[in-house]
C-alpha cells in the first residue's frame, strides 16, 4: 500500500494519465488497492479533460461528478477526485462476481427477502465495480431500515468516490459520557481480557464508528450466503459468538429474522450497547464469554465476527466446537494477516494491513469539509511516517485527543474516528496485548486439530497481497464433524 503522503507537483497536466493508468495497471496486476495524493496547480476543468481522454483511449466506461470521475477498466476501479491544490487517484482491485460455490442456495426467509435482493444488487456493484447504478439512488439506500443495506450503501458509495456513513450511525445518539475526553481513561486494567481491551480499545466510539469500516457489510452478506450454500434447512436458532456492541448480530438478525439468536459477549463495557442495538430482534444476549458459556451444546449454526483474533484461537474453537450440534455448521468472519515468520514481520504485517483500512476509509475526505478537531486527526494520520519508531504510538496518543461527537454534522466525521479505532487496534496488535491475529493457513490448520472441517472459504476484502491466503476480510465455513475430547467450561 502506499503511504498517505503527498508526491511531488505534477510537472504537466499530461501526466495526470500516466499516473491513471499506472494505479490502473498495478490493481490490474493485483494490488488490492492504491491510494496516491499528487500535489499540482492545473485546473479541475485541465484534469478532467485529460483523464476523460485517457478513459476513451483503453475503451474504458466512466462517469463524472462536479469534482470527480470514476473510471471502470477489468478487474479494477480508479477513482480520481480534485481537491483543490492536489489530486487523489484511488485504485481498487475488483473480482467475479457471485461465486459458482454459491448457485445451489437454500432460499431466504421470506420475511428478509427485501434485505437479500438490496445486499445481492449491491453486492454486485462491490465485485464488478460497473457503472450500473446512480449514485443518488445508491445514497437513498443510506436510510433503509436495514442495518446491513444501509452499511453495504455506505460501503459501495466510498468505492465509487463519496464517503458516505449510514443513516443510523448518524442518528445514533451516543450516551454522554462519550463527549467527556477523559473517559477514554477511565477503564480499569487488571489483566483480564475484557477490561484490557475496554483500556485499548474505546468500546463506546467502536459501538458507533465500526459500520465505516470497509467490507463490514461484504462479510455479514457472505456469512449469509455461506449458511444458506452449507445448511441443508435454514436454523431456527442460532449462537453468535463475540458479539461486541451489536452490529453484526443486528445484521444477521435481519438476513435470518426467524432465527432465535443468542448473543454471547464478554465485555461489561459492549454489553449495554448490544442490549440497545438488539432490542427490536429476537437476541437474547448473554454478558459472558464462550469458555464460559453454559448454555446448549446442540446448536444448528454457531457464528462469529471479528472475535477470534481478540483470543486464544484453539481456545475459541472449541467453545464454538463445543455449543454447536454434530454435523452442525459453524461460519466465522474476521481480519486475518498474511504468512510471517518473526515478530518483526509479523508488525510490519500487522501495520500494513490496519493501514490499508485506514486509506480506504479516509481515501475520499475533504479536510475542509470535517469539524476543526477532525481536520487536525485526519492530518496527523494522513502525515505520519508509520516506520519511525514509536511513531505509531505517539501519534494514538495525539488522534486521541478531543473525541466529541459533533450532532447535526453532516459531515463524513465518523469515518476519521473509525480510523482512530483503526490505530487503537493497530498499536494492540503490535504489543499482542488484545490483536492475535493469525494467518488464514493457520487458522484452518487449528480448526481441523479440533476435528472441524473445513468446507469453506473467502477472502471477501483485499487489504496486502493477491493469494486468497493474504492479508484482508475472510469468512470460513466449518463442519463439525466429530465429538470433541475437551470439556471447556461448565458442564
Amino acid at each position: 500500500m502506499a503511504t498517505l503522503h503527498p508526491v511531488p507537483v505534477i510537472d504537466s497536466v499530461e501526466c495526470i494519465e500516466d499516473v491513471v493508468a499506472k494505479v490502473v495497471q498495478e490493481c490490474q496486476n493485483g494490488l488490492p488497492s492504491r491510494v496516491l495524493y499528487l500535489a499540482t496547480e492545473a485546473s479541475w476543468c485541465e484534469l478532467s479533460e485529460r483523464i476523460t481522454h485517457y478513459a476513451d483511449c483503453v475503451e474504458a466506461p466512466y462517469s463524472c461528478r462536479e469534482t470527480g470521475i470514476d473510471v471502470w477498466v477489468a478487474r479494477a476501479i480508479v477513482t480520481v477526485e480534485w481537491l483543490a491544490g492536489s489530486v487523489l487517484v484511488c485504485g481498487h482491485r475488483i473480482g467475479p462476481a457471485t461465486p459458482a460455490d454459491h448457485d445451489h442456495m437454500v432460499p431466504p426467509p421470506e420475511g428478509a427477502a427485501e434485505v437479500w435482493k438490496q445486499a445481492e444488487r449491491l453486492m454486485e456493484l462491490v465485485s464488478t465495480g460497473g457503472p450500473t447504478e446512480e449514485p443518488g439512488r445508491i445514497a437513498g439506500l443510506l436510510k433503509h431500515d436495514s442495518w446491513l443495506v444501509a452499511t453495504l450503501a455506505s460501503d459501495v458509495l466510498n468505492r465509487m468516490g463519496i464517503p458516505a456513513v449510514p443513516q443510523f450511525v448518524c442518528d445514533y445518539e451516543p450516551d454522554l459520557e462519550l463527549n467527556d475526553p477523559a473517559a477514554t481513561s477511565k477503564r480499569p486494567v487488571d489483566g483480564r481480557f475484557t477490561e484490557t481491551w475496554e483500556s485499548r480499545i474505546s468500546v463506546d466510539e467502536y459501538a458507533l464508528f465500526e459500520a465505516t469500516h470497509p467490507a463490514y457489510a461484504v462479510q455479514m452478506v457472505e456469512l449469509g450466503r455461506m449458511v444458506r450454500t452449507y445448511s441443508r434447512q435454514l436454523a431456527d436458532s442460532i449462537l453468535d459468538v463475540g458479539s461486541g456492541p451489536g452490529l453484526s448480530t443486528v445484521m444477521l438478525a435481519e438476513m435470518f429474522p426467524d432465527a432465535e439468536i443468542d448473543a454471547v459477549e464478554p465485555s461489561k463495557a459492549a454489553f449495554p450497547h448490544l442490549l440497545r442495538n438488539t432490542s427490536r430482534h429476537h437476541i437474547t444476549a448473554h454478558n459472558t464469554g464462550i469458555t464460559e458459556f453454559s448454555g446448549r451444546n446442540d446448536y444448528p449454526l454457531t457464528v462469529s465476527v471479528g472475535a477470534s483474533h481478540h483470543l486464544d484461537t484453539r481456545m475459541f474453537l472449541r467453545g464454538m466446537k463445543r455449543h454447536t450440534a454434530q454435523g452442525g455448521l459453524i461460519i466465522v468472519a474476521d481480519e486475518m494477516i498474511a504468512k510471517f515468520r518473526s515478530a518483526a514481520e509479523r508488525s510490519r504485517i500487522i501495520t500494513d494491513h490496519h493501514f490499508a483500512y485506514i486509506e480506504q476509509a479516509l481515501a475520499h475526505i475533504r479536510e475542509e469539509d470535517l469539524p476543526l478537531a477532525e481536520q487536525r486527526r485526519l492530518r496527523a494520520i494522513r502525515d505520519v511516517d508509520r516506520r519511525a519508531p514509536g511513531a505509531l504510538h505517539k501519534l494514538l496518543d495525539e488522534v486521541r485527543l478531543e473525541r466529541f461527537f459533533y450532532r447535526g454534522n453532516d459531515s463524513p466525521w465518523h469515518r476519521v474516528r473509525f480510523t482512530v479505532l483503526e490505530l487503537e487496534a493497530l498499536v494492540a496488535g503490535i504489543d499482542y496485548d488484545v490483536e492475535r491475529k493469525t494467518y488464514p493457513e493457520n487458522f484452518m490448520t487449528l480448526a481441523e486439530d479440533e476435528g472441524l472441517e473445513v468446507i469453506g472459504h473467502k477472502r471477501v476484502h483485499a487489504t496486502l497481497g493477491t493469494s486468497d491466503l493474504d492479508a484482508g476480510t475472510h469468512v470460513f465455513a466449518l463442519r463439525n464433524g466429530r465429538p470433541s475430547d475437551v470439556t471447556i467450561g461448565p458442564s
